[in-house]
């Protein structure tokens, strides 16, 4: 039943991500086409982005805007707190100072009639800390005890180090968590 609900949840999640992301101005125009004759339909490998023109659409725009130090964004799983629900989103970014450096960041977003609202960032400081290059992480399904809770599992391979070391987080509704080295 846990495996059910969890992939409900992210089924959910998935519908909501797409809305942030997505819409039918990228979808449309852009796609190159090759080939000897009109009308090819293979695809070209080489093909040029689009123009940069007011007709791009918002989310385009908000895409051209991203910065290149942003390296991950994913949504991760869904939460409810007080009849609030939304999803849980991840993004890491290069330090402008150090690139080497990691910030791992999670957000609360809110699903709403007509869009959605960021409800919290919440830095994981420990991350940037350690200053060893996260090469993976992965998020767990939800427990029947914190339906709206987040877990995940990071893979870092230290500054000084060639193997990667497994932490875990976990991450409350409230924004309060837990991060340390994993327990399984």
């Amino acid at each position: 039943m846990a495996l059910k609900m969890g992939m409900q949840g992210r089924l959910w999640a998935v519908p909501l991500a797409l809305v942030l992301l997505l819409s039918s101005a990228l979808a449309q125009e852009g796609t190159a086409q090759t080939g000897d004759a009109a009308g090819s339909s293979t695809p070209s490998a080489t093909a040029a982005p689009a123009s940069s023109s007011s007709d791009e659409g918002q989310a385009g725009s908000m895409i051209g805007g991203l910065s290149p130090l942003i390296e991950d964004v994913q949504i991760v799983g869904p939460w409810d707190q007080d009849g609030t629900k939304g999803v849980w989103r991840t993004v890491m970014a290069r330090d402008p100072a150090d690139p080497s450096r990691s910030h791992f960041f999670l957000q609360q977003i809110a699903g709403a009639e007509g869009g959605a609202t960021l409800v919290k960032t919440i830095e994981i400081t420990e991350i940037g800390e350690m200053g060893g290059a996260v090469v993976g992480y992965r998020a767990d399904e939800p427990s029947s005890d914190e339906p709206s809770g987040l877990s995940l599992f990071f893979e870092i391979v230290p500054r000084d180090g060639e193997i990667s070391e497994t932490y875990e987080l976990h991450v409350q509704p409230d924004g309060s968590y837990d991060f340390g080295f994993a327990t399984n």
